[in-house]
């Protein structure tokens, strides 16, 4: 009994303390379109698995019919298929979501931050200061999607399903603090958004 208690404690030894060390400059260098489908895709699926215990460096060929097929329509490469496992990894063991750097979001340029098909959507918001807010959101036709202001946490300020009568909702939601927050949009159908305000009261 004593050696079979000595070889799982090896085991969860070499588990724990023999991930790569991860690099953060690493994952700045993920593309913002493989972000958005990972952050919109992935994440809500993985991030109950966030643990320094866990890491996936190797395996991506194994996974690769895995990414491709919940990745939508998207054409997926083998090298932004690494970028999936550095943005898992990143989440795993920094218990954070991440989105590239790459300039403010307007609604002009919206795409940006959607997959290809326009079903799901992740926008960076910055850093909102702690308050009330009012989401003002305007599509061209009136679909069904779920929305959600998020934080780089996981932490949800707002998650709700619309089934609208109309093209333009409105939302409230608080901030205690001020938060490194997204905004997420999934839907079944393409959504193409015409307005999008976030107000602080």
């Amino acid at each position: 009994m004593k050696n079979k208690i000595k070889f799982l404690s090896l085991i969860v030894f070499l588990i724990v303390f023999t991930i790569p060390a991860f690099s953060v400059d690493k994952a700045q260098n993920i593309s913002r379109e493989v972000a958005v489908i990972f952050n919109t895709l992935c994440a809500k699926c993985h991030e109950g698995q966030c643990s320094g215990r866990l890491s996936f460096d190797s395996g991506s060929e194994a996974a690769s019919n895995h990414i491709r097929r919940y990745s939508d329509e998207s054409d997926i490469s083998q090298d932004e298929i690494k970028e999936f496992f550095t943005l898992l990894n990143y989440m795993k063991q920094e218990c954070l979501l991440l989105m590239p750097d790459d300039g403010k979001w307007e609604v002009d340029n919206l795409s940006r931050f959607a997959l290809p098909s326009h079903k799901s959507y992740f926008v960076p918001l910055d850093i909102l200061k702690r308050g009330d807010y009012d989401l003002i959101i305007k599509t061209k036709e009136a679909v069904q999607f779920r929305i959600e202001v998020i934080s780089n946490k996981f932490d949800a300020f707002l998650d709700k399903s619309v089934c609208p009568n109309t093209k333009e909702q409105l939302f409230n939601f608080r901030l205690d603090e001020n938060t490194n927050s997204f905004l997420r949009i999934r839907s079944n159908k393409s959504v193409y958004i015409t307005i999008l305000e976030i107000k602080k009261k």
